[in-house]
């Protein structure tokens, strides 16, 4: 059994990172900014507003990441990375002033780019693996889906003990001890050659060529932008826009807790027919699942059923939409070069998608809730809209390379 197992430890591996990542570089802020705001006299919007320009400038990390998977392969990227990240986040035990605050999530979330999602699709793309890359990355993200679900209530159990300062300092030893040795030797072994001119993507789906790959990156990353830049909006308004739709904070807390669960259902549903699903009918399948989720919220949201059936579809959508994140640009651009590929688009992604929650913010202070999830629901539409200009390779007329 364990020798059947062998090639997927990379894929198990790196997944077990993905919630100890996430955990820890993403949901512990929603527990513990608000805290830490209010002891270092701090407003709310302050920390938060930190926050937001960490996640941008650690940003740039992104393009160097994939670059150097893509040279190296990810074990000391990824390991290197996860040090750097402990060291990080214990850091963060330290702050005094919003000038520490900054520097110190700067530091997080600029490792976080080596640690994270995108690097770690690009460092099991590089690995010479039996298993195909678009299984290995729908594996990775199976488990990532149960982060939130984890470390939100475990977060809160370790401030209600310790306080901040010693979370931080627990989460930082805690991601270096689990990490540090997973990515070590997880990612060890030979890596592929994505030089050599007969290297092909695991399925061996044509790519893009010309005019048709310029087009295909350009109408792709719009839809990725567009369908993305609801993601921080969900996180930090969700509570507050279904209260306004007319229910307690225990209901909205209690439809915003389905979400986590059903992203894992629709990975996992994902990894069981992924054999029969091109990438981009993944891709599709996601948006039509969230915009599903939103139109239900839209129209039955005021009750307790109509709320919970929409935090379920949108949930299952975003959790298929994670893996199309990473197998779309392998299925249309191929292999070579595909770390730096996600780093830039990842990075294009995070700068656009910085001003969400307070864009979103003004629409339910103005407006209400119910029309901040509208204008939410305009943004998958015009992701869908810009879809269907995605070329398809399987039906261009592909050059030799």
């Amino acid at each position: 059994m364990l020798k059947h197992l062998g090639p997927y430890i990379p894929a198990i591996g790196l997944g077990v990172t993905q919630i100890m990542g996430y955990g820890t570089l993403m949901y512990a802020y929603a527990v513990l900014l608000p805290h830490m705001a209010e002891d270092l006299s701090l407003t709310l919007s302050t920390v938060f507003g930190v926050l937001s320009l960490g996640l941008f400038f650690g940003g740039l990390a992104s393009p160097v990441a994939g670059m150097l998977v893509d040279r190296f392969g990810g074990r000391y990227v990824m390991t290197i990375g996860s040090i750097v990240a402990a060291v990080g986040l214990t850091s963060l035990s330290l702050v005094e002033g919003v000038i520490g605050l900054f520097l110190a999530i700067l530091l997080v979330e600029g490792a976080g780019r080596f640690v994270l999602y995108n690097v770690a699709f690009a460092s099991v793309a590089r690995l010479d693996n039996p298993v195909p890359a678009k299984k290995s990355i729908s594996i990775i993200t199976l488990f990532g889906g149960v982060a939130s679900t984890i470390f939100w209530p475990l977060t809160l159990a370790l401030y209600n003990g310790l306080g901040w300062q010693s979370t931080w300092v627990v989460m930082g030893v805690a991601l270096g001890v689990v990490c540090v040795p997973i990515h070590f030797w997880a990612l060890r072994g030979p890596q592929k050659d994505h030089d050599a001119p007969q290297s092909r993507n695991d399925d061996d789906w044509p790519e893009l060529t010309g005019q048709a790959r310029m087009r295909g990156m350009l109408w792709m990353v719009l839809s990725f932008v567009f369908t993305g830049y609801i993601m921080g909006a969900i996180m930090s308004l969700w509570v507050v826009n279904v209260q306004d739709l007319g229910h307690s904070a225990g209901i909205a807390a209690l439809a915003g807790a389905v979400i986590g669960p059903f992203k894992t259902v629709g990975r996992g549903f994902e990894m069981l027919v992924s054999r029969n699903m091109y990438p981009l009918f993944t891709y599709f399948l996601s948006l039509a699942l969230m915009f599903s989720g939103f139109a239900v919220l839209l129209i039955l949201g005021f009750t307790l059923p109509g709320v919970i059936i929409a935090a379920a579809l949108y949930g299952m959508g975003d959790g298929i939409k994670t893996i199309a994140g990473g197998t779309l640009p392998l299925a249309l651009f191929g292999a070579k070069g595909y770390g730096a590929r996600l780093g830039w688009i990842s990075f294009v992604q995070l700068g656009v998608n910085a001003s969400a929650p307070f864009v979103f913010a003004w629409i339910t202070q103005v407006y209400g809730g119910w029309y901040s999830f509208a204008a939410m629901t305009l943004c998958l539409l015009a992701g869908l809209f810009t879809y269907f200009f995605i070329p398809d390779p399987r039906r261009h007329s592909i050059a030799p390379a």
